[in-house]
């Protein structure tokens, strides 16, 4: 029965620091902090990704549009064309196409909503990382920072000391 337990909690303590390995890093710590800042902004950031999506489908379903209505024009005038007249033809009317796309007020809008959708999305992102890792892209701690980590260490290490001995005491009876 207590090598059961030994043996049971040598695991849990072997599964726990291998979760503090995986915690150390990332949104994980981030996460568990504070989750409800977190899920604001993961919310905010699925907000940005559907309205992401909702402008790329417009901007791209223009520049499909206007593919295949170039495909058209060129279609309607292939007709008794030499080669060289057939490409020609082809240039034109793919330049006349989307040039009068790119002209147009509707691919502004759609092109300046992308980019600014786009322009949001990295914000957000920037402000999800920036709060799952405090640490990273500074140069340096703040003294209260690094004694804060120190005195957290010295805990843990004393911790897994007294475990360790317990342990040790529990194999030698």
């Amino acid at each position: 029965m207590n090598d059961k337990f030994v043996n049971l909690f040598e695991n849990f303590y072997k599964q726990l620091s291998e979760l503090n390995k995986i915690s150390a890093m990332g949104p994980f710590v981030s996460l568990l902090n504070d989750p409800q800042l977190n899920i604001n902004n993961m919310r905010e950031y699925g907000n940005i990704l559907i309205n992401y999506q909702i402008v790329l489908n417009k901007y791209l379903t223009q520049m499909i549009n206007s593919y295949f209505l170039a495909l058209d024009k060129v279609s309607e005038g292939l007709q008794d064309k030499d080669s060289d007249e057939v490409r020609k033809h082809i240039i034109d009317s793919f330049e006349e196409v989307f040039s009068s796309m790119f002209e147009s007020d509707e691919f502004s809008i759609n092109y300046n909503n992308l980019i600014n959708i786009i322009i949001d999305l990295n914000k957000s992102y920037q402000k999800f990382f920036d709060a799952s890792m405090p640490f990273v892209g500074r140069q340096s701690l703040s003294k209260e920072e690094k004694d804060l980590l120190f005195n957290n260490l010295y805990e843990i290490k004393k911790l897994s000391l007294e475990i360790r001995n317990k342990l040790n005491e529990k194999n030698d009876e």
